[in-house]
């Protein structure tokens, strides 16, 4: 337990469903424990996307919501929104204020900087730059980061690439970063008691069928068309195949209507948004998760799974192979290699004792490492340390 309580100010851009806003909740959670005072700065949930306010209602944690805080660069907005939680944040006086996701790291960064809050620290979830960006829009977000990290006291990265890819981007120095796993409750899936059948029921899937799954928003970036692609394949190879979507988004509608132009309809099923709490129960039913994004930190789906003994294949990108051993535990894909992909998905279908093996090869090599209590007391040692080198 911490001598004096201190203070800290969570700041998140939106309160929907997501591992990153998840990851804030389970941190508020144990530092709570710790004996620090914590409370949730978000802009508002986007209702198809879910929301987290009855979780943090359930455990009184306070959040408070800034209309004006949205993904959207907006330049006027934006300066509303820096006044808005430098006032918030002068007021209520906190020792420590931590940023999370880009638009709430620029903005609250400056905030607490201008308010001049002791501990400024902010976890980078996933690179705000990316190859998928024009030129120039790229290089307007490095300019932008390499700013708010010379406010920063610290930055946590939720993988070692990131923080490759940070450096050598010349954003901040080596010793500016810290690497501190998106924890989560690691019990709830390794000692998850369910029953596969009526789990699958519920899907209209049954038994026997071989089930391969994606969690994950549904948005153009998330990868699902070459999902799709891939699975056409390994449907006419494994006839009882079923591929499950889980989640929504803007891509839904046209995905639905690839699906239809491939002639899948009875092969995919889409579960809609499923909460926080049901995902072990849905990663459960599953034989192979597949993730196909074209950018992401870590997806927290991953360890996840991993920790419920399943099989993982995954697009080689960011944080991915920190987590699979090709070969081992899962495969790891050249991004956009629909064959690739395909193979590897036929390999572990048509061989499910194969797959099994790589699950329990896949809970050994994580062990503890993604447990949330590991997280928090990471998080405090930092907080520590950085609090006794600071001047009130």
């Amino acid at each position: 337990m911490i001598d004096k309580k201190k203070k800290v100010l969570n700041i998140i851009t939106l309160f929907s469903v997501g591992g990153a806003t998840e990851t804030v909740v389970s941190m508020a959670e144990g530092l709570i424990q710790k004996g620090y005072e914590v409370h949730i700065a978000t802009g508002p949930n986007i209702p198809t996307e879910g929301s987290m306010y009855e979780i943090t209602e359930r455990n009184n944690i306070p959040v408070f919501t800034f209309q004006k805080l949205k993904r959207a660069i907006n330049p006027i907005n934006d300066l509303y929104i820096i006044y808005q939680l430098y006032i918030f944040i002068k007021k209520n006086n906190y020792d420590i204020v931590h940023t999370h996701s880009s638009k709430a790291g620029v903005v609250g960064r400056i905030a607490a900087w201008l308010a001049g809050t002791p501990v400024r620290v902010h976890t980078i979830h996933g690179l705000p730059f990316h190859g998928y960006q024009s030129w120039m829009l790229r290089n307007l977000f490095k300019a932008i980061e390499k700013f708010s990290a010379m406010i920063s006291h610290k930055l946590i990265s939720v993988t070692h690439t990131i923080v490759d890819v940070m450096v050598k981007s010349n954003i901040a120095p080596p010793n500016k970063f810290v690497v501190i796993r998106s924890g989560f409750d690691i019990d709830k899936y390794v000692n998850y008691q369910f029953d596969k059948t009526s789990i699958r029921k519920k899907f209209n899937l049954s038994e026997n069928d071989i089930v391969i799954g994606k969690i994950s928003r549904i948005s153009i970036l998330k990868g699902h068309k070459y999902l799709l692609s891939a699975f056409d394949l390994v449907s006419r190879k494994i006839p009882n195949a079923k591929l499950v979507l889980v989640g929504n988004g803007e891509f839904e509608t046209e995905l639905r209507s690839i699906i239809s132009q491939m002639n899948l309809n009875d092969k995919v099923v889409f579960t809609g948004l499923i909460p926080p709490d049901d995902i072990p129960s849905i990663i459960s039913m599953l034989d192979i998760l597949v993730h196909t994004s074209l950018h992401e930190g870590l997806a927290r789906v991953l360890p996840q799974a991993i920790m419920m003994g399943k099989p993982v294949i995954s697009f080689d990108l960011d944080g991915a192979h920190e987590v699979i051993k090709d070969g081992i535990n899962g495969y790891l894909i050249e991004p956009e290699n629909v064959d690739l992909l395909a193979d590897r998905i036929i390999d572990l279908a048509g061989d499910l004792g194969k797959a099994k093996k790589f699950g329990r090869n896949g809970r050994e090599l994580l062990k503890d490492e993604f447990s949330s209590n590991k997280m928090v007391e990471q998080i405090h040692a930092l907080y520590t340390k950085l609090l006794a080198n600071t001047k009130y």
